[in-house]
Parts: structure tokens; sequence; C-alpha cells
């Protein structure tokens, strides 16, 4: 069983961890605050880790790992801590596990408070607004856009629309002169 350094960001903290776990249990066991609702069985996602340095020291992504992160790992540097062997020496960061909304193991997050400035309206203004939406929805449009078909101000109502049907399509000239292959 050897050991290798991993190096934590941002606090910078190094630890010695084992090629038998993977990392989810080994830093719960160094006392870090890893959030995971699942237990390790890679269905959750919430053990996400970024990789900053030393990718090539981990193990290959499981085909559970796949099949919930995708294969982006390329772009984006993350893996489950719960699929993750090391193998080498890395820098991880796991600055998203350590903010206030998780309180720790078996508990959930804590809610951050939402805003709770509430605008009250009286009575009075709301039946004001409303009247003078009803007002305003009972008036025509002065648009001339309203109703345009019906507008025969200018136009010839006897004469029928010219709307380009029953044409017959012209035939394409395959031989157009070009080519002097054909003589």
């Amino acid at each position: 069983m050897s050991e290798f350094k991993c190096t934590l960001w941002p606090s910078g903290e190094v630890l010695d961890l084992n090629t038998e776990e993977n990392l989810l249990i080994q830093l719960k066991k160094a006392g870090k605050k890893i959030k995971s609702s699942c237990g390790g069985c890679a269905t959750c996602s919430d053990c996400m880790i970024v990789v900053k340095s030393g990718e090539t020291n981990l193990t290959p992504q499981t085909f559970e790992e796949l099949r919930l992160l995708g294969n982006v790992f390329h772009i984006t540097k993350e893996r489950l801590s719960c699929q993750t062997k090391i193998i080498g020496d890395v820098t991880l960061d796991i600055s998203a596990h350590e903010k206030n909304t998780f309180t720790g193991k078996g508990e959930r997050p804590v809610p951050v408070p939402k805003s709770t400035a509430t605008i009250l309206k009286k009575r009075e203004d709301i039946k004001k607004s409303a009247r003078e939406n009803e007002e305003k929805n009972r008036e025509k449009p002065t648009d001339t856009w309203y109703r345009h078909w019906e507008n025969t101000e200018g136009k010839e109502v006897d004469k029928p629309k010219k709307l380009g049907g029953n044409k017959r399509p012209k035939p394409f000239n395959y031989n157009d002169g070009n080519d002097k292959d054909d003589e």
C-alpha cells in the first residue's frame, strides 16, 4: 500500500492518501466535509471534485462515472470522488463542499434565506389599476394594422388578387451550350 500526496485547494493543505480506498472515504476520514447523498454509489454527483493538477495520477473513469457526468473531463476537470482512486500526487479543488450551505454528515443543506421584502398594495390601488386596464381593453386600437384585411380604402374590390398560382414551371435546360464533349 503506497501513499501519495494530495494537495487540497484553496487551503493548500497536504494529505497523504493511499491507493486502496476512493477519495470520498479518505477525505471524510481526514475530516473534510464532502457532500454525498448516495453513499458512494455514483448516482447523485454531489461528491464532485475538480482536479487542478495531476489528472494522469488518478484512476480512469468508471462506467458509472461516465454515465453520470459524461465524457467531458478534458473540459471541466470534474470527477466523482466516490469513484476515483489516487495513483500519484494530485491537487484537488474541494471548495464547493466547504460552503456554509452544508452542515455535516446525514443532514440536509441549510437553505439560504431569500429576500423578505414584500410590496403591499392597498385595495384601492388594486381596484384603480384594474379599472384602468379594463378601459384600455375597451378602446378600439387606432393602429392601422388592426383588422387591416377589412380596410377597403384605396383598393379595387372587384379585381381579384394575383397570387402567382396556376403557373407551369419552366423546364430546366441541361444543355446550355457550354458542353463541348457532346459535339
